[in-house]
């Protein structure tokens, strides 16, 4: 399972181009899900406890109190959006985001802190 799962990251990645990145990245909810996850090392964690993370880290700048809301944003709209640049995988079924490593989208979060935020 864990091989498939790979061999689909590595398709998608080859497959995304900077354009799907920009847009993947161009909510700010989307950046903050990603720098949280890139900047406390997380691998796999559950949606729940991913939205109940973001809530308490960001003092609410980009998320709502609500943390059923927070859920459904991220299982609806974000990690969907992200899991198709290949900056993490989503399981539905399980309500499991796995961090994907990519290069790419770390150096466009950098530029985006650094230079545009």
């Amino acid at each position: 399972m864990r091989n498939a799962m790979r061999q689909l990251m590595q398709s998608k990645k080859s497959a995304v181009t900077t354009d799907d990145l920009l847009e993947a990245v161009a909510d700010s909810r989307r950046r903050d899900l990603l720098r949280h996850l890139h900047e406390n090392e997380v691998d796999v964690i559950g949606v729940d406890q991913l939205a109940d993370e973001l809530r308490a880290s960001d003092g609410q700048r980009s998320f709502s109190d609500d943390l059923e809301r927070i859920c459904i944003q991220l299982r609806h709209a974000h990690l969907p959006k992200l899991a198709d640049t290949g900056a993490l995988a989503f399981d539905s079924r399980t309500g499991t985001v796995r961090c994907c490593r990519d290069e790419r989208v770390e150096k466009l979060l950098l530029f985006v802190a650094a230079e545009l935020e």
